[in-house]
C-alpha cells in the first residue's frame, strides 16, 4: 500500500500553490499503486510500473534519468525532491535545477538497507546534491548536515513545512491518551521503542486510564497490533485518516503528542501538534532540534527515557501547558499559504 507522508503533502501544498498563481505545473512521480486516482490542479506525470511500492520505485529510479535528459527543455525550472533511491542527473541537463532537501538519512542507512544497496544508496546521497547550486532545506539542520553551510557560492534558503491555518481557531481540550500520528514503520519511526516503553509502563497507563491512539497505516501495523493484543496493551488502532476534521479531533484531544523515530526528515506531526497548542515528546536526534524549545525529547532507542518522560508529561499539566502554548506561538506564521509563498519567492529570484 502506498501512503504518502510529510515530504509528499508538502510538495503537494507547493505544487498548488504555483498553479492557483498561474505557474504550468508538471509533478513527476512514480506510478504507485493507485496514481490513477490522484487528482490536482496540476499536472501529473506517473512514470515506471505500478504493480507495488517497490516496483514503482525502482522503475522509476531507471527512467528519471532518461526522462529529464529528453524533456527537459521543456521546462523553465526543474525542482528535484532529494532522495538516497534516485538521481534525476538534473543539474546536469538544465540550468534552473533546483534541489529540495528533506531528509538525512545518514549512517543509519547502512542498518536499514542491505549491502549493496546500503552502499549506492549512501554515496547518492553523499556527493549527488552538490553538483547543484540551488537548494531548498526544510530546516537549518539539514543545511549542515549535507555541508551546504561550507559552500559560499551555492544559492540556498530554508523553508519549513506548513500546517492548515484552522487548526490555530479549532477548540483543544484534554482527553485521556497520547498520541502517534505518522506512518507505521517501525524501525525508522521507532515505535518498537515505544511499544516496549507501553509494555513497561502498563501498569501506570492502566492505573490512570490512558491510552495510546495510534493515527496512521504502514507495512508494520499487523506487526505491531500482533505486539499490542499479545502483551494486552492499552492502544488503539484507528488506520488511516484522510478527513481534516478527524484528524484535528485527534489532536486537539490529546494530553500530547510523541514522534520516537530513529531518522526523520522533518516530523511534520509535531508541527501540527504545535498548531492546536499540543507538545510533542520526540527523540533527541538532530533533525529535531528546531523544535526542542517547546517539545520534550528524550534519549534515542530508549525505552525507559521514554516511559519516564511519557510519565512526567501524563502527570504535569501545567508542563504540558506551558510547552504546547510555546508551540503554538512558532508554528502560528507556518501556515501552507505562508511557506508556500517563500518556496514561489525563491523560484522567482533565480531567472
Amino acid at each position: 500500500k502506498f501512503l504518502p507522508g510529510g515530504g509528499a503533502l508538502r510538495i503537494h501544498k507547493f505544487a498548488e500553490y504555483l498553479a492557483k498563481n498561474n505557474y504550468d505545473v508538471y509533478y513527476l512521480a512514480g506510478n504507485f499503486p493507485g496514481s490513477e486516482n490522484v487528482k490536482s490542479t496540476y499536472k501529473t506525470i506517473f512514470l515506471g510500473m505500478g504493480k507495488s511500492p517497490y516496483s514503482s520505485l525502482l522503475s522509476f529510479s531507471f527512467l528519471l534519468p532518461y526522462f529529464i535528459f529528453k524533456n527537459s527543455k521543456e521546462f523553465d525550472v526543474i525542482v528535484e525532491d532529494q532522495s538516497p533511491f534516485f538521481a534525476s542527473l538534473a543539474s546536469i541537463f538544465h540550468k534552473r535545477a533546483v534541489i529540495q532537501f528533506q531528509v538525512h538519512v545518514g549512517e543509519e542507512i547502512f542498518k536499514r538497507f542491505p549491502f549493496p544497496f546500503n552502499l549506492f544508496f549512501y554515496f547518492n546521497e553523499s556527493l549527488y546534491h552538490k553538483s547543484f547550486n540551488l537548494g531548498v532545506f526544510m530546516s537549518e539542520y539539514l543545511i549542515k548536515a549535507f555541508g551546504w553551510d561550507k559552500f559560499r557560492s551555492k544559492n540556498k534558503t530554508v523553508i519549513y513545512s506548513g500546517v492548515e491555518k484552522e487548526n490555530f481557531e479549532y477548540p483543544s481540550g484534554e482527553e485521556n491518551y497520547i498520541l502517534y500520528c505518522g506512518r507505521l514503520s517501525s524501525y525508522m519511526k521507532g515505535l518498537d521503542i515505544l511499544f516496549e516503553a507501553i509494555k513497561k509502563g502498563k501498569n501506570f497507563f492502566e492505573k490512570e486510564k490512558i491510552y495510546f491512539a495510534i493515527v496512521g497505516d504502514g507495512p508494520d501495523r499487523e506487526k505491531l497490533e500482533k505486539f499490542s493484543e499479545k502483551n494486552n496493551l492499552p492502544i488503539k488502532f484507528f488506520g488511516w485518516v484522510s478527513s481534516k476534521e478527524e484528524l484535528a479531533k485527534f489532536y486537539s484531544k490529546c494530553l500530547f503528542s510523541v514522534l520516537p523515530s530513529r531518522y526523520e526528515g522533518f516530523g511534520l506531526s509535531i508541527l501540527e501538534a504545535a498548531s492546536f497548542g499540543k507538545t510533542t515528546l520526540i527523540s533527541d536526534i538532530p533533525v529535531f532540534s528546531w523544535a526542542k524549545h517547546f517539545c520534550l525529547p528524550f534519549k534515542k532507542n530508549s525505552s525507559d527515557d521514554l516511559l519516564q518522560k511519557m510519565i512526567l508529561l501524563a502527570s504535569n499539566k501545567s508542563l504540558r501547558h506551558e510547552l504546547g502554548t510555546s508551540g503554538k506561538a512558532f508554528a502560528k506564521d507556518k501556515t501552507w499559504d505562508v511557506v508556500s509563498h517563500q518556496f514561489l519567492e525563491f523560484i522567482e529570484c533565480i531567472f
